[in-house]
């Protein structure tokens, strides 16, 4: 049996700035039919910055969630914005630097149970004082953690957030295996 669902249907029920919901009809692998809720979103952006023994952090309040969250730099891609431009366009918004080393670490998909966004997850370590003006309805505070802390915080769940955490784990992966291969 092939693992698939074909679409038959799709409603869009909101069309918002940010996500737009649709309800699907999908044909199910074994000739049944079922329904789909599909929150679209066009995608994101995120970077860990390591300047000087320390990652740089953002904390915001987050209305979803209800809680003050402390996550790396990270934002929306605009309509056809290459994803490094958009990291570039995002640590200079919410940190004031300018990366000029980024280096993509993968993608990650929070949700695929019922959102179509895919982050593009990328680190860098060597930074120019570059701001760019913040976006008027953010409000966040810049936060510096020697990688250390990080880890820590990291190996005892402090942190959260999916991206934060997924950068991390890709982060915190890559090293163990560079010293283990030293």
């Amino acid at each position: 049996m092939k693992q698939y669902e074909k679409t038959v249907k799709s409603e869009v029920i909101y069309d918002g700035r940010i996500v737009k919901l649709r309800v699907d009809e999908v044909k199910l692998p074994n000739g049944s039919f079922s329904k789909r809720e599909i929150v679209e979103h066009q995608g994101a952006v995120a970077v860990l910055a390591v300047k000087d023994g320390q990652m740089i952090f953002v904390k915001q309040y987050r209305i979803a969630s209800r809680q003050l969250l402390t996550e790396i730099p990270a934002g929306l891609l605009e309509l056809g914005e290459d994803p490094e431009a958009a990291a570039i366009r995002e640590c200079r918004e919410e940190i004031g630097y300018r990366p000029v080393n980024l280096f993509k670490l993968g993608d990650f998909i929070p949700t695929p149970g019922y959102c179509s966004e895919k982050i593009a997850l990328f680190s860098a370590t060597e930074f120019m004082w570059d701001p760019l003006e913040e976006d008027p309805d953010e409000f966040i505070r810049v936060v510096k953690i020697p990688v250390r802390t990080a880890r820590t915080l990291f190996i005892n769940g402090q942190f959260i957030d999916g991206k934060t955490v997924a950068v991390l784990g890709y982060y915190f992966s890559i090293a163990a295996r560079r010293s283990i291969a030293e």
